[in-house]
């Protein structure tokens, strides 16, 4: 990369120099032919002059001597121009290619600093004070990829959502910004007895679909740019704006009730149940699966952590999970905010 930088900028510069050195040829040339011309009509003005009586008078000789020593002063300041126009450009030339140099240097040790970028080193702040722009942009590049590992790390590898860590930092930035938002708290019901009925790999294409329904339920009712989370399990967390809560848990339970029974064989679907033996070991009757949703809004009330904001959701989805059928309850208990 080096070396095609340095050929450009010397390719660059060899044109630079061709057209002033032109631009000076032309302009000698021109001014050469002037000259030339004046001197023949000085010569014939005085070889007149010698003859006889003649319309050219001394004043006009001298005249003329003087051009044309104007003439030749110019040609020497053209060639005069050229040459330092030469010597700076390449002066030029050295100062771009050493910056240009410097900065190739600048980027391999910052490609060298992403590719060892790991989670247990946070990469420090600075200010602009103490560094350039340069520096800045990859140290805020640096602390994305951080971020973005993080993200990853916690990602649940079934359905690719962010998990615990996220959704805390998601939390903690939204109350950090008085931000106004919704948590939702998604829970299956009897989805244990479905993973035992039929399998891990049923169980987990229903976990992927019902993350897929809680995303279309957000890009469609809420901001595109809202958050959605797996906890793990058949557990997931949305989070919203406040007033985008109603509708968003209204299209979750509309699409997973009308989806639902297409997951379930056709005799167990006809029956509108399935047989299952509990934990504790009494095959009982489960029903068709069934969606539950805790809604925990600070619109009404102050929390002092994600893990308060925590505790109140599991509460409210326990209360729900008892409830037949499809159901979301959202808490609307006041605290001092109001």
């Amino acid at each position: 990369m080096r070396l095609y930088l340095f050929r450009n900028i010397f390719i660059g510069f060899l044109a630079v120099t061709a057209g002033l050195f032109l631009c000076a040829l032309v302009s000698m040339t021109i001014l050469g032919r002037v000259a030339h011309q004046l001197e023949d009509y000085q010569t014939v003005a005085r070889e007149q002059a010698l003859a006889g009586p003649s319309t050219v008078v001394p004043a006009e000789i001298r005249a003329l001597d003087g051009l044309i020593k104007t003439i030749h002063r110019g040609q020497i300041l053209v060639l005069l121009c050229g040459l330092a126009g030469l010597i700076g450009g390449l002066v030029a030339m050295v100062v771009a290619s050493g910056q240009a140099a410097n900065l190739l240097r600048r980027l391999k040790e910052a490609t060298q600093q992403l590719a060892n970028v790991v989670l247990d080193e946070e990469t420090p702040l600075v200010t602009a004070a103490s560094v350039d722009n340069l520096e800045l942009e990859i140290r805020k590049m640096m602390r994305n990829i951080q971020a973005s590992q993080r993200l990853c790390l916690d990602a649940s590898p079934l359905t690719r959502l962010p998990g615990n860590r996220a959704i805390e930092q998601v939390l903690q930035d939204k109350m950090a910004k008085d931000e106004r938002f919704a948590l939702c708290y998604v829970d299956l019901d009897d989805f244990k007895a479905y993973n035992d009925k039929y399998g891990y790999a049923r169980g987990s294409e229903l976990i992927k679909l019902t993350g897929e329904i809680i995303y279309r339920a957000k890009d469609l009712y809420a901001d595109p740019q809202d958050f959605v989370g797996h906890i793990g399990g058949d557990d997931f967390v949305l989070i919203v704006a406040s007033e985008h809560a109603l509708s968003v848990c209204e299209s979750i339970i509309e699409e997973f009730d009308r989806a639902i029974p297409d997951c379930y064989d056709e005799e167990d679907r006809d029956l509108g149940h399935i047989e299952c033996t509990d934990r504790y070991g009494i095959v009982r009757q489960f029903p068709l699966m069934t969606i539950s949703i805790a809604v925990v809004s600070d619109s009404q009330r102050q929390f002092q952590s994600p893990l308060e904001i925590a505790r109140i959701a599991t509460e409210i989805k326990d209360y729900v999970k008892i409830l037949p059928g499809s159901n979301y309850l959202i808490d609307r208990r006041v605290s001092s905010r109001a």
